[in-house]
């Protein structure tokens, strides 16, 4: 049985790395680059895609080591080489400038992008983020769970997660795109010379609400939101609400 996974999209050459990409929608509408949480690819983004093509000419890839894109050598696995690889994307593109938002492990990479391509940046979304080592993940599981427990007491629809979201050509290098945040320093307090709209969005079930709490306020006029009933990889837990987040987040550079 085929799977989205299947669906091969584009290719691009970036610094001799083959890097697997769909851009989709209206060539009218401003555009939005999506980065990816650890260990999935982009077919992730279905769960929304419909709604945000209805506002937004979406971006997604796969980073360099997962999805079906190419690596390199084991010193390009950082997230200043993400954050790069989606300007040359962008390039081939025809971008001049995009909303870049990230959840989790792929927020690094959008905060990054802002810190090395600011002139490049519209609007930025930072979900679920850390730019410190990573938490203690001993309670994301506990936390994750109590999250679907308050959605389902309250009606909500739970995420069926699909397998092929996780899928990959080369566990080795898959495992290593995992590795960006032993090589690159906390920029958070780098990042008060951002003059774009910053969303920072956290679960209230998620190990990093105190750590978003702590970025948000190094960016000046960055808004913070606390998404209830949401564990660690909002996407997956709320995936409206992160859609309509983003709406308004985009909206914003409009005003």
């Amino acid at each position: 049985m085929t799977t989205p996974y299947d669906d091969v999209r584009g290719f691009v050459d970036i610094d001799g790395v083959s890097l697997h990409y769909d851009l989709s929608g209206e060539p009218d509408k401003p555009a939005l680059a999506l980065v990816n949480m650890a260990s999935h690819n982009l077919t992730c983004w279905e769960l929304i895609l419909d709604q945000l093509l209805t506002f937004a000419r979406v971006l997604r890839f796969d980073i360099r080591g997962t999805g079906r894109s190419g690596w390199g050598d084991e010193d390009s696995f950082t997230f200043t080489r993400y954050a790069d690889d989606l300007v040359g994307i962008m390039d081939h593109c025809g971008l001049e400038d995009a909303a870049v938002a990230g959840v989790a492990y792929g927020a690094r990479t959008a905060a990054r992008f802002a810190d090395r391509h600011a002139d490049r940046l519209s609007t930025l979304g930072l979900f679920d983020v850390s730019l410190r080592p990573p938490v203690d993940q001993k309670d994301q599981g506990r936390l994750g769970e109590e999250a679907l427990d308050l959605l389902k007491a309250a009606g909500e629809p739970v995420v069926e997660r699909q397998k092929y979201w996780r899928f990959y050509e080369n566990r080795d290098a898959a495992a290593l795109a995992h590795t960006a945040h032993q090589h690159e320093e906390d920029l958070s307090e780098r990042m008060g010379h951002l003059k774009v709209p910053v969303l920072v969005a956290c679960g209230r079930q998620d190990m990093n609400l105190d750590e978003a709490e702590r970025i948000a306020q190094h960016i000046p006029h960055a808004e913070l939101r606390v998404m209830e009933m949401t564990g660690h990889g909002s996407l997956f837990y709320r995936p409206t609400l992160v859609a309509d987040l983003l709406r308004e987040l985009m909206q914003q550079s409009e005003i």
